[in-house]
């Protein structure tokens, strides 16, 4: 599963959302910053469900 495919079904799921994990980011090991980054993308994805704000396309 791609970071493209989370992404969609993080914004596609139906139904409210109780809780979920960012796991596994190791910064040492982190090439250029590109896991940190999708981490902050992701966190934000899920607390925007989490908070029920729609999708901005």
């Amino acid at each position: 599963m791609s970071s493209r495919d989370v992404l969609r079904l993080i914004q596609t799921t139906k139904g409210n959302w109780v809780g979920a994990d960012v796991v596994e980011v190791n910064p040492d090991r982190d090439f250029h910053d590109l896991t940190s980054v999708l981490a902050a993308k992701l966190s934000k994805e899920i607390m925007g469900r989490l908070l029920g704000l729609p999708h901005a396309e």
